[in-house]
């Protein structure tokens, strides 16, 4: 049986770098149909637009599509439901993801060219529906429970999946990987303690490393994206992984999210090490008030010292903010300004206060009936504000001007790397690269050289060292000396490879 699993965002948001990706999720339910035998392509249909999608559609032919419902792309995925039931009357169409898990009976009840929606963790359900449509049995319902999984490590890593492929970039795509499912805690704002019911399940160290070997290997991916909601709960897990990449000498550097509470300076250096060179934070607001409306169960105690932690390590440190929140004012604002500028983080996120399905803060409006689930299905808009008012658009103002303000402070300058080597070693070289960025993008190209030489001497099989010297003497019109680089770049990474 063929089956393709699709994503498409809205039009609109085709340029936006995340909001255009395939969920990792997806990419998950592939790679486990596959191994069952399936015929599987994985589309994503975000920079085509749901006309061309459905011309990709109609040319394969599945016998079962299955498509990631969220939110935010909800529009012009129940367009491409309807069009595509008129030319494929006997495709089957699966609906999951966040929004369709939260919205299940309103969807079905909605849309009758929707056959199914999977609630929740999709994988084996999913396998377990098509080996019923591939016997000719019809489930006795349209809304199907999520067959939970009980052990991350048996399933194929998203990685893994080498079938058909349409739209999909791999070098993008499968930088981005998931080591953990769901999070202990229940901030309001959040679906994830409605979606993962507030427990935690964990791949080991050895199948992260595993995963991002192999695509290291196959793919020339350097630079990965750990988008777990919190990649430091477990801090056993995050010192083995690490552990793995530096006795391995796998020189990849990639970013992670976490929360302020989860971090310490062992566990920070360890990662660094093991080519950490990001790190985000869900700060949320400056106020101790607002953070206790959000249920963060954290404080600006633990935020200032998670970002010094940061910051004396060496590695870019950036915030997630909100604004927005009911009974938010000006001096909660003005509480995280102040609290930007002694954090001094590198960058930051202003979002408003958003209403989504499965959170707490929707529940308790929809309680208030100033809104129904009607409202999904009668508007347009990506999401619905808490708050209209135009003093969230000027509080979100005020913070983006003051994260903006306080660059001229917050990067890391020479005295600051030179303290970074005494925190994270002589020999870390990821902090050569960070310096050496550091005086390239301030013209100073030769003591950006000496860095990046520095990263080719002590680690040979190393490609940062040479792309970031090809890069530095193509800027110096040293063409010829660049492709040497690039030369090298290439034996010891044959693969193709895009780094930027």
């Amino acid at each position: 049986m063929k089956v393709l699993l699709a994503y498409l965002c809205h039009y609109r948001d085709r340029h936006d770098y995340y909001l255009s990706m395939l969920p990792v999720g997806v990419v998950s339910i592939a790679a486990c149909l596959e191994k069952k035998g399936f015929d599987v392509t994985l589309a994503n249909f975000s920079k085509m637009g749901y006309r061309k999608a459905l011309q990709h559609i109609f040319r394969t032919k599945p016998d079962v599509i299955g498509l990631s419902l969220f939110t935010h792309n909800r529009v012009d995925s129940f367009k491409l439901v309807q069009e595509l039931k008129k030319v494929l009357p006997n495709t089957a169409i699966v609906l999951g993801g966040p929004h369709a898990t939260f919205l299940a009976d309103e969807i079905i009840s909605r849309y009758k060219e929707v056959d199914y929606i999977i609630k929740g963790e999709g994988e084996k359900s999913f396998v377990a529906l098509m080996k019923k449509i591939e016997r000719g049995e019809t489930p006795d319902r349209k809304v199907l429970s999520s067959q939970i999984i009980e052990d991350l490590n048996d399933l194929p890593s998203p990685g893994e999946f080498s079938g058909n492929l349409i739209g999909v970039d791999t070098n993008e795509q499968f930088a981005f990987i998931i080591t953990s499912r769901g999070c202990p805690h229940a901030c309001i704002f959040c679906s994830s303690p409605q979606f993962w019911k507030r427990t935690v399940q964990y791949r080991s160290a050895e199948s992260i490393f595993r995963e991002i070997k192999q695509l290291h290997k196959r793919y020339g991916i350097i630079y990965f994206s750990i988008r777990d909601d919190n990649f430091t709960l477990n801090k056993k897990r995050v010192l083995q992984f690490t552990d793995l990449v530096q006795k391995s000498g796998l020189c990849i550097m990639w970013n992670c999210q976490s929360r302020v509470d989860t971090i310490d300076e062992e566990m920070l250096i360890s990662m660094k090490r093991a080519g950490l060179e990001h790190i985000q934070y869900g700060v949320e607001s400056g106020s101790e008030r607002i953070l206790k409306l959000y249920d963060k169960h954290t404080t600006i105690e633990k935020i200032e010292q998670a970002a010094a932690i940061t910051r004396k390590v060496g590695v870019y440190l950036s915030i997630y903010l909100m604004t927005g929140m009911e009974g938010e004012n000006q001096q909660d604002t003005d509480e995280t300004k102040s609290l930007i500028r002694r954090t001094l983080p590198h960058d930051g996120i202003v979002s408003p206060v958003a209403l989504y399905p499965g959170t707490q803060l929707y529940e308790r409006v929809k309680e208030k009936r100033t809104i129904t689930d009607d409202v999904w299905f009668k508007k347009s808009a990506s999401g619905i504000f808490l708050r209209n008012d135009e003093r969230v658009a000027a509080w979100m103002a005020e913070l983006l001007v003051e994260l903006e303000r306080i660059k001229k402070k917050s990067w890391y300058r020479e005295k600051d790397f030179a303290k970074h080597r005494k925190v994270a070693g002589e020999d870390c070289w990821v902090t050569d690269i960070l310096e050496g960025d550091y005086f390239y993008y301030n013209k100073r190209y030769r003591e950006a050289e000496k860095c990046y030489q520095r990263v080719i001497d002590r680690y040979p099989q190393n490609p940062w060292g040479y792309l970031r010297m090809a890069e530095l003497q193509r800027t110096s019109g040293d063409l010829k000396s660049a492709e040497q680089r690039n030369l090298k770049v290439k034996k010891i990474m044959p693969q193709a490879m895009r780094y930027d």
